[in-house]
C-alpha cells in the first residue's frame, strides 16, 4: 500500500513522524513518501522513506499556502492513504481525499482546540475551543482513521464510529548505551551533569532551570546542565544574556540540536534527566514527551512536573523519578541535588525506568498498534 505523509510543520527527519511512524511503515513493506518542509540543502530519504519538501511555513498565512502546496503535490502521488499529523496537513488530507479518492489517517500529537484557541484573545478561547472541537468532529466523519497520542486525547472523539488507536511516543527498544565517545566523556563525563533533552524555551521551564542552577552551582560548584535541542519558545538571545549575566556559562550550556542516534550518549554521560513543562498549557498537563522515554531507557532517573497527569502516572507507577512543583527553582534544585548526592537511589530509579521500557513502554509494542490499524485500512 501507498502511504503518503502530509506535513506543514514536522521536518523530515522528525522523531515522530520519520523516525517511528514513516520507518515502521516502510519496514513492514508500505511505500513511504513524506511530503514535508525543509530549508537548506537538498535532502534524500533514508530507510526505504522518499522525500518530497516544501518551503517551511514561518506564519499563519503560509502556513494556508503550504496546505496548497501539500495537496497539489499529494494529488501527483495517488497514494491509498494519507497520513496527516497536524491539523493543517488534515485539512489537505481531507481535500485530496474529495478531490481523487483515497484514505485519511490523523495522527493527533497535540491538544488540538487548545493549541489552536492560543493565538486568540483569552475572552475568546473558550468559544474557540467548542468550535474547534465541533470541526474537529466534522473532519473525523470523514477519517478513516484516528491515531491517538496519549489516552487522554479520547475526550473530543467520544461517540464518534472513526476507528482510533493510541500509539504514544515511546523509543524502540534497544539496549541502554554503553559507550560513550570519548570527546562527549571529556566535555561531559567527569563532573556532576544534568540534561535537558528536546525542545525548549520559556514555557518549558528555562528561566526555572536557570534560578534552580543558581541554587545547585553553590551546593556543588562544578555541576553542569547541558540543554540537547533548539531554543524555540521565546528570546534564545535574552536567555543566553541571563545565562551570562548570571555567571553560568560554564554551567548551563545551551548545545542545540543533534542527530538523532547521538541522543543516547548524551543522556548517557548525565546523571539525571529534566522534563520542566509549565502550567497553564493542556498540552503540558497532557503532555506524553518523548524525552521521559529517553531517560527511562537510558536508566536515568527523571524529575518531572507533578501537575502533568500523564508524566506523573508514568513515572509514580515505574519509580522511575521525582515529581516536583516545576515552578518552584528550588524545589527543582532540591530533587536534582538529592539525586546526585543519593547515587544508589539514583540508580535504583534508573533500572525502575529500564524495566518499565523493556516491559511495557516500547515502539517494538506501540509499533505493532500502528501496523494494526494501517493494515484495517486495506481490509476495508
Amino acid at each position: 500500500m501507498k502511504i503518503c505523509i502530509l506535513s506543514v510543520l514536522h521536518g523530515p527527519f522528525d522523531k515522530r513522524v520519520f523516525h517511528k511512524v514513516g520507518r515502521s511503515l516502510a519496514a513492514a513493506g508500505h511505500e513511504v513518501v513524506s511530503i514535508c518542509p525543509h530549508a537548506g540543502p537538498p535532502v534524500s530519504g533514508e530507510h526505504g522513506i522518499r522525500l518530497v519538501t516544501i518551503p517551511p511555513a514561518r506564519s499563519l498565512l503560509r502556513r494556508l499556502v503550504s496546505v496548497a502546496r501539500l495537496v497539489r503535490l499529494a494529488r501527483r502521488e495517488r497514494a491509498q492513504v494519507y497520513l496527516a499529523p497536524e491539523p493543517e496537513s488534515w485539512v489537505a488530507a481531507l481535500l485530496v481525499k474529495s478531490l481523487r479518492g483515497g484514505k485519511v489517517v490523523f495522527d493527533m500529537h497535540e491538544h488540538v482546540p487548545t493549541e489552536f484557541a492560543k493565538f486568540f484573545p483569552l475572552s475568546l478561547q473558550g468559544s474557540i475551543e467548542k468550535a474547534t472541537v465541533r470541526f474537529m468532529r466534522l473532519f473525523a466523519r470523514h477519517t478513516d482513521l484516528i491515531i491517538l497520542t496519549r489516552e487522554s486525547f479520547e475526550t473530543p472523539w467520544r461517540g464518534l464510529k472513526t476507528p482510533r488507536v493510541t500509539v504514544i511516543n515511546t523509543n524502540h527498544l534497544q539496549p541502554a548505551c554503553q559507550e560513550i565517545p570519548e570527546w562527549l566523556r571529556e566535555q561531559f563525563g567527569n563532573r556532576p551533569t544534568i540534561i535537558h533533552q528536546g525542545l525548549f524555551g520559556d514555557v518549558r521551564g528555562a528561566y526555572q532551570l536557570l534560578d534552580a542552577m543558581k541554587i545547585l552551582v553553590r551546593r556543588i560548584p562544578d555541576i553542569q546542565c547541558i540543554v540537547l535541542g533548539e531554543y524555540v519558545y521565546g528570546s534564545e538571545t535574552a536567555y543566553r544574556n541571563a545565562i551570562r549575566d548570571s555567571g553560568l556559562e560554564n554551567h548551563l550550556r545551551l548545545l542545540g540540536a543533534v542527530a538523532f542516534d547521538a541522543v543516547p550518549a548524551y543522556i548517557a554521560a548525565a546523571q539525571v534527566g529534566l522534563i520542566l513543562f509549565q502550567p497553564g498549557l493542556l498540552n503540558h498537563t497532557l503532555a506524553m514527551p518523548h524525552k521521559l522515554f529517553d531517560y527511562m531507557r537510558e536508566q536515568r532517573p527523571v524529575v518531572a512536573p507533578a501537575f502533568a497527569v500523564e508524566v506523573a502516572r508514568i513515572v509514580k507507577e515505574s519509580d522511575c523519578g521525582i515529581l516536583v512543583d516545576v515552578t518552584d527553582p528550588r524545589a527543582i534544585a532540591n530533587a536534582v541535588l538529592y539525586l546526585l548526592t543519593h547515587p544508589e537511589a539514583a540508580a535504583q530509579m534508573g533500572r525502575n525506568g529500564r524495566m518499565a521500557v523493556e516491559r511495557k513502554y516500547n515502539w517494538q509494542q506501540d509499533e505493532q498498534r500502528l501496523l494494526a490499524a494501517v493494515a484495517a485500512l486495506e481490509r476495508k
